[in-house]
């Protein structure tokens, strides 16, 4: 397809271009002071501004839970049927908004909290469980209000007021009926476009090194900087192969393909563990964190030393926030013709219980090697050596290798998949009209799909830490989260105002819908030749 110029928002490109140039110069030549205002920026930001992150998430969850289960959840997304099944769009939607992260922090999370457990816990046993509940949590149903607050303004938008606009500014600039300035709305593109970069460079500075790793594991090769930056670029010829494929052809088979890969990987470890204890421990992680969701939400342990609240939920709250623009412009993609209602239930349900069962297996299994002295998880993680401690999980079973292989090929294609995702975002944000079926151009998904590669390596190049990569991401959400608050309550608003209209219209589209199959029908039969008498 021959790539429009006139319809790409050359500024905002440009924009995006250059703070990504201007990070990797000060980065490379002024490395210690970058990695030292980051950390100081996030230590700032964690304990200024973590109770809003708890309460914009509060507000979140209710306003999905009145829109699903209210009479707007009844609204649909556009005048089509569903172009995609129920579970192609959780596959994709999990894919896109969690997966890499997810397999990355499977075997390790609930060891951090196992050696460093809340609300004052001492008794081994105790820790190890609050760890798992812990783990569900942070990775649960709170992402997924996080997720849909973001996407549902921008679906209402694009399919409810027809807007061809795909970027945060047409959002709130529809909502406002036109009236925000032209200023404001570069301003806020080019926030949310370095709020999705900032996010997808903590999924790989992540996810990489734990990639090349394994891949070091499996064929020998030294796991070094070359190899980092080969991974990073075999991953980005993927991607970008599958970007330019388009959703229907690339990412949905690629997702469904991830989704079934991850549960084989989950299944063997579930088989090969302590099958009994990780029941026990995944029934009892759940229900634990039920019992304490609340507490959990708004656990900013003011009087404590630990700062456990600040650098693990809100770190992790504002991870999913971070994401939300890229992850939300996509989920807006893929629920054309879907109700409200079941886009709210499918995603929160589905990918609550989906990452319950992933962490409840693997993070008990971990933690049981470490409990019982097989993995030094302690001293691996003091030493900030975290996928060697997945190397040692792995190699503690008599199938090393095998795991290591199936580990590999789900972080790939979770990887994969998530920026696949995140590219479409970036390129419908900067193009200026999109078609009824917000469709972007494959070759300004490939451009995007190169920049994404650039962050990545700028960290390698200076040997980010975990802080410094958590910082990123949490840095520019406090600008942005305003925002998306407002274009919340704006759209809110509207379909109380127009609920009305939207079904009347609704009817008749689906009056209209049900001809058409009629006229197919019928034409389906005539077509048909009568059998032969014999």
């Amino acid at each position: 397809m021959k790539l429009n110029t006139s319809e790409i928002d050359w500024k905002l490109t440009f924009g995006s271009f250059g703070f990504v140039l201007l990070l990797g110069i000060l980065a490379v030549v002024y490395p210690e002071a970058v990695k030292s205002t980051m950390s100081g920026m996030l230590d700032f930001t964690v304990i200024n501004f973590g109770s809003g992150f708890l309460w914009y998430t509060l507000f979140a969850t209710g306003a999905l839970l009145f829109l699903a289960f209210s009479k707007y959840g009844d609204i649909r997304m556009g005048d089509t049927k569903p172009k995609f099944t129920k579970f192609q769009l959780f596959a994709m939607a999990l894919s896109a908004g969690m997966g890499a992260s997810t397999m990355y922090w499977g075997f390790i999370e609930a060891v951090y909290y196992f050696m460093d457990p809340q609300f004052g816990i001492t008794d081994k046993a105790m820790a190890m469980e609050y760890a798992t509940a812990y783990n569900m949590f942070h990775w649960g149903a709170a992402g997924w209000f996080i997720y849909l607050i973001v996407a549902i303004p921008f679906a209402v938008v694009f399919y409810l007021k027809k807007s061809r606009r795909m970027s945060l500014s047409g959002v709130i600039n529809s909502l406002f009926d036109d009236r925000l300035p032209v200023w404001a709305q570069k301003f806020i593109d080019l926030l949310f476009i370095i709020t999705t970069l900032a996010a997808t460079a903590l999924t790989l500075g992540l996810g990489i090194p734990m990639i090349s790793s394994n891949l070091a594991s499996l064929t020998g090769i030294p796991d070094n900087l070359m190899l980092g930056i080969g991974v990073i670029l075999g991953l980005s010829v993927i991607f970008s192969l599958s970007s330019y494929i388009g959703i229907e052809k690339g990412m949905a088979r690629l997702s469904s393909a991830t989704i079934y890969i991850c549960a084989a990987f989950v299944g063997i470890i579930f088989i090969i563990g302590p099958s009994a204890l990780i029941m026990n421990n995944l029934t009892n992680g759940i229900g634990i964190m039920l019992t304490e969701y609340i507490r959990m939400s708004t656990n900013t342990d003011p009087y404590g030393t630990t700062l456990f609240p600040q650098y693990w939920t809100v770190f992790f709250l504002a991870n999913w926030i971070s994401y939300s623009p890229g992850v939300g412009v996509f989920i807006t993609k893929i629920i054309q013709g879907q109700k409200l209602k079941d886009v709210v239930l499918i995603l929160v349900i589905g990918g609550t219980m989906g990452s319950a069962v992933i962490f409840g297996v693997c993070g008990t299994f971990s933690m049981d090697l470490v409990n019982n002295g097989v993995v030094d998880g302690v001293k691996l993680i003091g030493e900030g050596q975290p996928t060697e401690l997945v190397k040692q999980v792995f190699d503690s079973t008599s199938i090393p290798m095998l795991l290591t292989a199936i580990y590999l090929v789900t972080m790939i294609l979770f990887t994969v998949t998530t920026l696949d995702g995140t590219s479409y975002s970036l390129a419908g944000i900067a193009t200026k009209q999109l078609d009824e079926e917000a469709n972007v151009n494959p070759m300004f998904r490939l451009f995007w799909c190169l920049l994404l590669t650039a962050l990545p390596i700028i960290f390698l190049l200076i040997n980010a830490d975990l802080n410094i990569l958590k910082a990123f991401p949490v840095l520019i959400i406090v600008l942005i989260v305003p925002v998306f608050f407002i274009a919340a309550v704006k759209t809110l608003q509207y379909l109380k105002q127009n609920y009305g209209q939207i079904m009347e219209h609704q009817r008749q589209q689906d009056e209209l819908l049900a001809k058409q199959a009629q006229v197919q029908q019928v034409e389906v039969t005539n077509s048909t030749p009568a059998p032969q008498a014999s």
